[in-house]
């Protein structure tokens, strides 16, 4: 680890930052399209519902980081669980953020493709990688301090494009606008529309920076809350635009939305490549952060292995794992297959963790 950052101290605005960085990376691209899918009725309703799951679930994680105040999140459940713990929870969620890498990166890269530069091979998009490797080299200091930058950059174009989405909407076929039949309770899509609120773990490594770190699901609320508009008009507005049926059908709604948005006063004519830079500056620092999270977790376990090799390992063996993504297809169905390890990690982690240290606390008083 770098010295600079056994120093280093973390504020709430700049977890906030980084969250709103992890929001938008995976927000506009498969989550309105799972949305559209897992219900006929109001769409804000299950929007609503798990982002109030995932509040309950950055709060469990924050009591987890307060229970060893500068250690980081798998230092803490090793602590707790021992060995049973890295077992069960450590190499899960080492999976899970190495796996989340891969299907962001190739995600992205075939939107590029199949959006603004279709004629560029798939090998070189899916480098943007070793993009990630090079930001997440400096370490968490320097990931805080670009996506600063970054966020001030894209989270503007982010808003601009969503306002710009409003000028053509027939709010009548937003209909029904205040009634559910919780149909989508029964769909697997929206159990997979998790995934847009597991952003909190990605805090397991850099967690030990903070002050507080039992206050951490605060910046996680106020990044939830901001984001909140712009999820709503992701799903809402391609629904508005083209019928919830057609929707539904289209493989990229809300980009969809943006190609069909067109303005006589308007300078840029190619929305969708406005959306694709402010999409890769959220993404180069996502990679960044989640690299920070997987070389923390394999250290946690072999304090003595190089921290720089990992990192290269690390993107080296998810460039070759993006190589095999046959299709978007395939990217579609591999989000919804990490849904019960995600949920697992999400709730059953924490938990797990707390009550252990709760019992633990309450025989050694007895003693």
């Amino acid at each position: 680890m770098n010295p600079s950052n056994e120093e280093l101290k973390i504020s709430m605005p700049q977890y906030f930052v980084l969250q709103m960085m992890v929001f938008g990376a995976i927000s506009f691209h498969v989550y309105p399209w799972l949305v559209l899918q897992s219900t006929t009725q109001s769409y804000w309703i299950p929007i609503l519902i798990w982002m109030l799951l995932g509040l309950l679930g950055a709060w469990l994680f924050s009591r987890v980081l307060a229970l060893h105040q500068g250690k980081d999140a798998y230092t803490i459940t090793k602590r707790v669980l021992g060995w049973p713990g890295v077992i069960l929870f450590i190499v899960p969620l080492l999976w899970f953020m190495w796996s989340a890498m891969v299907i962001i990166v190739r995600a992205h890269s075939e939107i590029i493709s199949m959006t603004i530069l279709h004629s560029t091979p798939q090998w070189f998009l899916d480098g943007m990688i070793f993009i990630g490797v090079f930001l997440a080299f400096g370490g968490i200091g320097s990931i805080i301090r670009a996506s600063v930058l970054f966020l001030l950059v894209s989270f503007p174009l982010s808003v601009g494009l969503v306002l710009l989405g409003f000028g053509d909407l027939d709010f009548n076929l937003g209909k029904p606008w205040l009634y559910t039949n919780g149909d989508f309770l029964t769909s697997p899509k929206f159990y997979t529309t998790s995934f847009i609120w597991a952003g909190y773990l990605y805090f397991a490594a850099c967690g030990r920076y903070a002050k507080q770190p039992k206050k951490l699901w605060r910046p996680y609320t106020v990044a939830a809350l901001c984001f909140l508009p712009l999820l709503a008009a992701a799903v809402y507005q391609p629904a508005l635009t083209f019928s919830p049926e057609m929707s539904r059908i289209l493989t990229l709604p809300y980009i969809s939305k943006m190609d069909s948005v067109s303005y006589y006063w308007l300078v840029i004519e190619n929305l969708t490549a406005v959306f694709i830079v402010s999409s890769i500056l959220y993404l180069f620092l996502l990679l960044a952060l989640i690299l920070n999270c997987i070389v923390t977790a394999i250290r946690a376990v072999f304090p003595s292995w190089n921290e720089k090799l990992l990192y290269v390992l690390a993107g080296v063996t998810a460039y070759a794992a993006i190589r095999l993504i046959p299709s978007w297809e395939w990217i579609e169905r591999a989000v919804e297959w990490d849904t019960v390890l995600r949920l697992y990690l999400m709730y059953g982690f924490p938990m797990a963790v707390l009550v252990k240290s709760f019992i633990s606390n309450k025989m050694r008083a007895r003693q």
